[in-house]
């Protein structure tokens, strides 16, 4: 339910983008342990101010290891936009 309503929440904003302060206020009502790790530290993990993760210096958006994470056999293109990864599911 979470999932859904952040999705819902992300489906106009540039991924990769600042969040503006109302959608990371949603952010942190609705996953708040994501969020209390990303005030802890903003050198990896996830980064809410843009809704990525930061994995060994390389930014993922959150949506796309969301796509990752349910996929089952599906190609994805896999584009990196300056320091930002992002996938695109290709249709088969």
């Amino acid at each position: 339910m979470r999932g859904t309503i952040w999705k819902w929440v992300r489906m106009n904003l540039q991924e990769g983008a600042l969040l503006p302060w109302w959608a990371l206020t949603v952010r942190a009502i609705l996953f708040p342990l994501d969020f209390f790790y990303w005030k802890m530290s903003k050198a990896s993990g996830y980064q809410a101010e843009t809704d990525t993760w930061k994995i060994n210096g390389v930014i993922y958006s959150s949506f796309a290891l969301h796509l990752l994470s349910k996929s089952q056999g599906e190609t994805y293109r896999i584009t990196r936009t300056g320091r930002t990864v992002t996938l695109e599911r290709v249709s088969d």
